[in-house]
């Protein structure tokens, strides 16, 4: 059920990223005048859109890593190491989520809104809390799935 929200929203981020991005540069050169809003909601959309591509990654077992020392590494070394880069990367991310939460209450508190739209800023700021917590979620979900194919691995060997 995460996965798919996860999609789904990544998936909308990025399209509307793309048709504002597009609309910009379109009203810029044909009538010498940008959309503010356009980069505002497109940098606010951006980072909602990374923290859910980064819960598909870790899903799908797809984040970047220095393979160098794991390729010298035993099956159950790899797969510790696997765990514990996992646990760390959840950690961080529910870090992210508990400062996250204080700088939404502090933008509510302040009645802080955005630059073009003046909007709450707390509504997009709200999106870091959110994406770190789908993202710390996908994290700790992986988990199990690091270790049944380390057990797969082993049955076939």
């Amino acid at each position: 059920m995460l996965e798919k929200i996860e999609k789904v929203v990544a998936g909308i981020s990025v399209s509307v990223m793309a048709v504002l991005v597009f609309i910009n540069v379109v009203a810029r050169y044909i009538f010498n005048n940008s959309l503010a809003f356009s980069d505002e909601i497109s940098t606010y959309l951006f980072v909602l859109m990374s923290f859910m591509g980064t819960a598909v990654a870790a899903r799908r077992g797809a984040h970047l890593g220095l393979s160098i020392v794991t390729d010298k590494v035993s099956p159950k070394t790899k797969m510790y190491i696997n765990i514990c880069t996992y646990i760390i990367s959840a950690v961080f991310c529910i870090l992210i989520v508990i400062f996250g939460v204080q700088m939404v209450i502090s933008q509510y508190t302040l009645g802080q809104e955005t630059a073009a739209m003046q909007w709450p800023e707390w509504i997009y700021g709200s999106f870091v809390p959110i994406g770190a917590a789908f993202s710390a979620a996908a994290f700790l979900q992986s988990i199990p799935k690091i270790i049944s194919d380390y057990k797969e691995q082993e049955e076939r060997s």
